[in-house]
């Protein structure tokens, strides 16, 4: 890629959705990797919301780039309304961890967690 880092800063300079969790920005950086070479870069957005499904609902309704997790962006990737931007700078992604007791008889609650994680999914939204 011509311009290395430099493309990422000026393709993310680009309106972007940012990512809140619990009161917190926690994705006002977004991580880059490729060849050995790691950046944090610093985004702003007009748009900040708290699931990636939110995240991918707006970019695809054109409010900005939103960096999330693959799933909830495959069906709009596969039906031409996102496209992947530099995508040989995305880090390694190995997937959730989740470490709990070993009993014989996993809460429901958590075994509802464990289906949800491994399906890819984000959990139901709260009637309120």
């Amino acid at each position: 890629m011509r311009g290395g880092p430099h493309r990422a800063r000026r393709t993310i300079s680009l309106s972007t959705v940012a990512f809140n969790i619990g009161g917190a920005t926690a994705c006002s950086s977004w991580p880059f990797q490729r060849n050995g070479q790691s950046r944090r870069i610093s985004v702003r957005g007009p748009v900040t919301v708290n699931s990636p499904g939110l995240a991918v609902r707006a970019a695809v309704d054109g409010l900005g780039i939103a960096y999330t997790i693959e799933p909830p962006a495959e069906p709009f990737i596969r039906s031409g309304q996102l496209v992947r931007v530099l995508e040989d700078w995305l880090p390694p992604y190995e997937g959730y961890f989740l470490y709990y007791p070993g009993h014989r008889q996993v809460p429901t609650a958590l075994r509802a967690l464990i289906d949800m994680l491994r399906a890819g999914r984000e959990p139901p939204q709260s009637k309120g």
